[in-house]
Formats: structure tokens, sequence, C-alpha cells
């Protein structure tokens, strides 16, 4: 795990008050579960936090509702419209103000130590954003966030950005960037920040979202990609009071019947060509009117649909959009 990076985040993070948290645009459970993770651990340590993530294709996995703080997600980015005047003093110095509002102008009193006071024009700076520093999670680009970015263009380009994932396609385009690729997932990687940030914040609801995140990423833990280092982590955070039974039954054992109907004509209709290794399921609008369902309960079998589909290079799912 990059030390550097780590302690880059840790005195950044000490100097920044508001913090927002997102991801990508119709976020995985690693995505979401690492989400919520920060922000109790930004809560944690003493800082406003808010987490906001696109939802205009897909609403969010509603498996995860389980989570903690799964409420506090939002989908827009709060705005202030609090307006600073700026002023140069010019060495002189001032004991305090007072304003008024008369006429439709605005009064203000100065009080100066010394006669003489000269100031300089006023300045305006309009603060349309609360926050001051972003902390972007398992997203490989920032073209990835959605609207979240491409709504705030300019934000995201004078705010500190704080990156950190787990893919190796990650372009590192925070000013701090946190990415370990040996880690299944990112939920893995904040687990070791955590560490070292403030051990002591990590409690049985901080656990249960990153031992989520890890057990989602890694379909249960069968990945090839599973090291040592993600068992003896996951082992640590079921020590910490992670609720393991609960994740499991949330995320494996609580699907809808109408989207275990939608589930079986799936099966029915799967197709796998061993000559190109690749496997496709469609979906037609019969299969949704059946099965009383729609494009977001996709969202609910696909995981099941990548750990039981014939070894593929791809698999891809076709369907009517919804009208």
């Amino acid at each position: 795990m990059p030390l550097e990076a780590i302690q880059q985040i840790a005195k950044a993070l000490s100097a920044k008050k508001h913090i927002l948290i997102t991801t990508r645009a119709n976020p995985s459970g690693d995505c979401l579960a690492s989400a919520l993770a920060f922000y109790l651990l930004a809560k944690r340590l003493g800082k406003k936090a808010a987490i906001a993530i696109d939802t205009t294709r897909f609403k969010l996995p509603r498996q995860f509702t389980f989570l903690p703080e799964y409420a506090s997600i939002r989908h827009e980015l709060s705005r202030e419209l609090d307006v600073t005047l700026e002023f140069d003093l010019n060495q002189d110095a001032i004991s305090g103000l007072t304003y008024s509002s008369r006429s439709g102008k605005l009064m203000l009193r100065i009080f100066p130590v010394e006669p003489g006071l000269t100031i300089g024009p006023a300045r305006k700076r309009e603060a349309t954003y609360p926050y001051d520093a972003i902390v972007v999670l398992d997203s490989c680009d920032l073209e990835s966030l959605g609207r979240v970015y491409d709504e705030h263009t300019e934000f995201f380009y004078h705010t500190d950005i704080i990156n950190i994932d787990h893919q190796s396609e990650n372009e590192h385009f925070g000013q701090i960037n946190l990415v370990e690729m040996s880690a299944v997932a990112t939920a893995e990687v904040l687990f070791t920040l955590a560490q070292h940030l403030s051990p002591e914040s990590v409690d049985s609801q901080l656990a249960t979202c990153l031992l989520a995140g890890i057990i989602h990423e890694s379909r249960s833990f069968q990945t090839p990609n599973i090291t040592p280092r993600t068992l003896a982590v996951a082992s640590e955070l079921v020590s910490l009071g992670a609720d393991r039974a609960q994740i499991m039954r949330k995320l494996h054992y609580n699907k809808p019947v109408a989207t275990l109907q939608l589930w079986g004509r799936m099966l029915a209709s799967l197709t796998a060509d061993e000559d190109s290794h690749l496997t496709w399921v469609p979906v037609s609008h019969e299969d949704f009117e059946r099965t009383q369902t729609n494009e977001q309960d996709l969202l609910d079998v696909l995981d099941d649909l990548l750990q039981h589909a014939p070894p593929s290079r791809a698999v891809a799912v076709v369907y009517p959009a919804d009208s």
C-alpha cells in the first residue's frame, strides 16, 4: 500500500471541513459500500460530509439499503448562495464592524484601530458550493461520474480531489491518488486508509460497509484476484463487528419473487459461443411483462449472471429500453 499517498491524504483531510464523496454513475456494490464507509469515517474525523451519486440511468441497487447511512445518499450537489466581499486593508487594523441594509443599499460601518484607515476596492466572491474537498471512489476517470461531474466541471477544476481506487485503468486524475491494484476492492483500500487515519473509528457500522464492498466485488471471495491480504482484512473486519451474516442474507438470499422469475427466464434464453468465448442473454418485453419487472430489476441478477455464466471474454444482456 502506498504509504506516501496515505500520509498525503491524512494531511489534506486535516485542513478540510466539508467533504463531497462521489463515485461512478450507476454504482456497483463496492462503490456504494465504499462511499458509505468513507462518509462514516469522515464524520468520525469531525468533518462535514455529503454523498452525491448520479442515478439518471438506474436507481441505486436496492439490496444495499441495509447499510448504515444509506438514506444519506443524494443525487445532486448542494449549492449555497453566499457572497463574500473582500477588501485590502493595506496594513491597517480594525477592531470590528457592523452592517445594515437601507434603501436598497448595504451599509458597512468599520471601526479602525488607528485614524487614517485606507481600504481597497471591494472584490466579490460567490461560494456556490459548501465543499472544500472531493473524494472520488472506485472510478477510473471523472467522466464516469456522469452528471455529478458533467454539470459541475468548474467546481471539480477548482477543488482538491482525492482519488481512491483499485482498478488498473484508473487515470490518476486527483491531486492525491491512492490506487492499489493488488486490492480486490476499493473497500479493501479504504480499510488500510482508515487504520492509518483513525483505527478507533472502524466500529461495527464502518466494518459492515467495508466487508459488504469486499464480498460484493469478490463475488463472495470467488474471483481469481483474491489475496491472503484480502482474506486477512475480511477476517479483521468480522472481528471488529462486521455483520457477515446480514451481508450474505441481504446480497444473496433476499431477492423478490418477481426478480427470481426474471432470472429464470434469462437462464432459459442464455446462449454461449465457445468459439468466440462470448455469452449473451436476450430479455424481451414479454419477459418483463410476465414477471412484472423492468430494467432496474436486471441489476439484481447481473452479479448472479456473471458468477454462473460459462467462462467468457464478455457477457452481454440485450433488452428493450423502458418507454
